[in-house]
């Protein structure tokens, strides 16, 4: 067993060192023409991952930017890092900034804009779970010196931190993706996260300035590379400012925790 997890401790850390920033800009345009589409992934990041992310989103409107900002040594650092990177990259410049934000990276975002402003982003899609938000707290807990290996200490800090709404979400669109089901991990420590509280899947209760919400059967490891299945869902809003009409806009009636198979996808 300790054997099987060093080996995916070495896995891990193989697959997000070699984890490059995607950048993939329109050339036959001005900067100030154009729309950026800024994806924030979080501790499910990943090569493959951002692969998947690339083939899906490039060349459709939309210069397309996923920075590798998490940094191991603090959520300050990590805030600082992503700031660099959105002005390093000229995103004021263009016409309008939309955002994918995973949990963490919606984190990040909020701190950017309560700290520098909205510069022009007008889009925001928060990615969030009720279930996985509970990861860092019981991964710190349960597996102190493995997380410390693999994330460093800023996995502990997120851990520690709030997820709270922006103060002022004037002329911003916000969109809020609720994940019904759990991980892997999650049904692994589903009695050490139960320990937390309550699951709230009401939309105002976990982002209080949204715009439109869905509720999707996805987890959130395959929220990285599932497009099949929540892709149009997100562009419609980016395009819209809405979800479309017939999205679920209702919790799944099931056992989060419980495998089940729909389809193809194993949940």
């Amino acid at each position: 067993m300790k054997k099987l997890m060093y080996t995916l401790i070495c896995l891990f850390l193989f697959v997000n060192i070699f984890a490059e920033e995607v950048i993939v800009i329109d050339t036959t345009k001005t900067i100030s023409d154009k729309k950026a589409l800024v994806i924030l992934n979080g501790f499910g990041d990943s090569k493959k991952n951002r692969k998947v992310q690339k083939k899906f989103f490039q060349n459709k409107g939309y210069d397309l930017f996923i920075p590798k900002y998490v940094k191991r040594k603090s959520i300050e650092l990590t805030q600082q890092t992503f700031t660099y990177f959105y002005y390093s990259n000229n995103l004021d410049n263009y016409k309008e900034v939309n955002f994918l934000c995973y949990i963490v990276g919606g984190l990040i975002l909020n701190k950017h804009i309560e700290k520098n402003g909205k510069g022009k982003i007008t889009k925001i899609i928060y990615d969030r779970s009720p279930i996985q938000e509970r990861a860092a707290k019981v991964a710190t807990k349960k597996l102190p010196i493995i997380s410390r290996i693999m994330y460093g200490k800023v996995l502990s800090d997120f851990s520690k931190e709030k997820l709270v709404s922006l103060t002022n979400d004037k002329e911003l669109d916000i969109g809020l993706i609720i994940e019904n089901k759990a991980t892997r991990l999650m049904r692994f420590f589903e009695k050490s996260a139960a320990k937390y509280g309550e699951y709230h899947f009401n939309a105002t209760q976990i982002e209080s300035n949204y715009d439109d919400f869905i509720h999707t059967i996805l987890d959130h490891d395959l929220m990285y590379t599932r497009f099949d299945i929540i892709g149009d869902e997100i562009f419609y809003f980016l395009q819209n400012s809405k979800f479309p009409v017939n999205s679920r806009r209702e919790k799944y009636h099931w056992n989060p925790f419980e495998k089940i198979k729909i389809d193809d996808i194993n949940l």
